[in-house]
């Protein structure tokens, strides 16, 4: 027996192909990329405001998503750009190789305003900040 919750998402997951198939190759590449790059972009609806979005920024195909995206994070504000930079920071150099005395000190927020937002785009979607490398 199948359930109504069952028909609705057979439903749904019809229409998303459906939706799918009627795009050109190109934006069905970038939606793979951004499908599974992401996790909080989940239907027709989100795929295609980001993607307008993504043009603003000059991202037009898949490989020009995969060399600039660098980071989804749940949230937004200034904690998520401190987030950002420090993982950027943990990743060029791993903050367990320095001394006690400085791990604890470094201002990230202030890392972000002064040198990281230079070189990455910050863009919110959907109450989710989405990190790009301006230099790709």
């Amino acid at each position: 027996m199948i359930t109504a919750t069952e028909v609705t998402a057979r439903a749904r997951q019809a229409a998303f192909e459906t939706w799918y198939d009627s795009k050109d190759v190109d934006t069905q590449e970038l939606i793979d990329a951004i499908a599974e790059r992401t996790h909080y972009i989940i239907d027709e609806d989100e795929y295609e405001a980001f993607i307008s979005l993504l043009a603003d920024l000059d991202i037009k195909d898949a490989g020009q998503f995969e060399d600039a995206f660098a980071g989804e994070y749940e949230s937004y504000g200034e904690h998520i750009t401190s987030k950002f930079a420090e993982d950027i920071c943990d990743d060029l150099y791993p903050s367990d190789e320095l001394p006690m005395i400085y791990r604890f000190a470094i201002d990230y927020q202030l890392v972000w305003y002064s040198a990281l937002r230079y070189d990455f785009y910050d863009m919110e979607f959907k109450g989710n900040t989405y990190f790009f490398n301006r230099n790709v």
